[in-house]
């Protein structure tokens, strides 16, 4: 079973728009946090804040490259606790299907 502290700390992660936003935004492709803000039209502080509150959830990854730091999804941090989490909904467990082996 994943540990419920860390799925509260997901589910308050995507509790807010942009965030989903840039989850969704990740999910094709690693990005700056540069590219990032010109996606969005709030300033590049309040864009790290929210991408510090993915992070610390586990929801995303980054590492500098040079001087930019580049985020990416976590697919671990998915994987691990939010689906697990949901396997764990006898009314989603049909949906989700078996747990895929993890990436060497």
């Amino acid at each position: 079973m994943a540990d419920t502290n860390q799925v509260v700390q997901i589910f308050r992660a995507l509790s807010d728009e942009t965030r989903v936003k840039i989850v969704l935004m990740l999910n094709s492709r690693a990005r700056s946090v540069g590219e990032i803000v010109d996606l969005f039209s709030v300033s590049q502080p309040t864009i790290s804040r929210h991408l510090r509150v993915l992070k610390q959830s586990g929801l995303v990854v980054c590492k500098r490259r040079g001087q930019q730091v580049i985020y990416a999804i976590n697919e671990d941090g998915f994987r691990d606790e939010l689906v697990g989490f949901l396997r764990n909904v006898d009314c989603v467990k049909p949906m989700i299907g078996p747990v895929p082996a993890k990436k060497k």
